[in-house]
């Protein structure tokens, strides 16, 4: 199939202790490796050397604070030194990396990202990125994380994070961003597996809205409208939510200080595609569970 395939075409790209990057000109970084490592996990693969590899590169962005970083200056420097003298910023760890290493369960230092990311959420159950200007990306990575085999009853802070993200769902099934004003798919993707995440049951309508929302516009081609907004941050630049004026769409050297939008859809498109899917396994697995006695009462 079409994941085993990718995963054949992953196994052979860079060298064995690279990681991977987000294209063949960048160096390794452990956001885009994480992707992959959970791509191998979800194929079971989780046991071959290259993804070995990948959970020792990825553990090895491990920082002081118990977060991952995007990049160690030992592997990006030589590339990220041609723009600037100094990236502490891109060295530090971001939150919106750590969420997405820590739902691999076979890192070596899974459950200090857990830790971590239970010390630094919101008090209205959100989480921030670095990368993403939309919160429902780490949320409901973060949430997934720390919910992976707990008890729906045992899972404060997935609760926590269900009930900002069912408050971030319209009474039209979008959530609305900075940047897309009108329903960002994209986000709205999130806050579903923020909400399933928590098993939170009043946050039942709200799902339901948001895969009908994102049901209905979905385009001729089975794409969705581009609403995945990367953003860049300046190599010194801890806090991103602190700037006040982003750029639109600049590249290269120029992308610095702006906001990138996925523009072939791809990002947005397999968050759909993820939401939709783990919503349908919700579905199902709310039809055929045992009755409750307040269900029969």
């Amino acid at each position: 199939m079409a994941a085993e395939s990718a995963w054949e075409l992953l196994r052979q790209a860079r060298g064995p202790s690279d990681g991977w990057g987000y294209c063949p000109q960048v160096p390794g970084d452990a956001d885009i490796t994480s992707w992959v490592l959970r791509l191998a996990e979800a194929l079971g693969a989780e046991d071959d050397l290259r993804a070995d590899e990948g959970y020792r590169f990825v553990a090895a962005h491990l920082q002081e604070d118990g977060g991952i970083s995007s990049y160690l200056p030992q592997i990006a420097a030589p590339f990220l030194d041609r723009v600037a003298p100094r990236w502490d910023a891109w060295y530090a760890s971001h939150v919106c990396v750590t969420s997405a290493a820590a739902g691999l369960l076979q890192l070596p230092v899974h459950e200090r990202l857990l830790a971590r990311l239970r010390e630094i959420q919101r008090p209205d159950g959100s989480w921030p990125a670095y990368w993403w200007p939309d919160r429902e990306y780490p949320t409901a990575l973060a949430a997934e994380a720390l919910s992976a085999g707990c008890p729906a009853g045992d899972r404060p802070e997935a609760l926590s994070a269900a009930r900002w993200a069912a408050d971030r769902i319209g009474a039209d099934g979008a959530v609305r961003t900075e940047w897309e004003p009108e329903g960002s798919a994209f986000a709205t993707a999130f806050a579903i597996r923020a909400v399933l995440a928590g098993e939170l049951p009043e946050g039942r309508d709200a799902v339901r809205r948001a895969v009908s929302y994102l049901t209905d516009s979905q385009e001729k081609d089975g794409s969705w409208r581009p609403s995945a907004w990367c953003r860049v941050p300046g190599p010194m630049e801890f806090d991103p939510d602190a700037r006040e004026h982003w750029e639109r769409g600049r590249r290269g050297k120029a992308a610095l200080g702006s906001v990138v939008l996925d523009t072939k859809a791809l990002y947005t498109t397999a968050s759909v595609v993820a939401a939709l899917a783990k919503a349908s396994t919700a579905a199902v697995s709310s039809a055929t569970a045992a009755p409750s006695r307040a269900d029969l009462a």
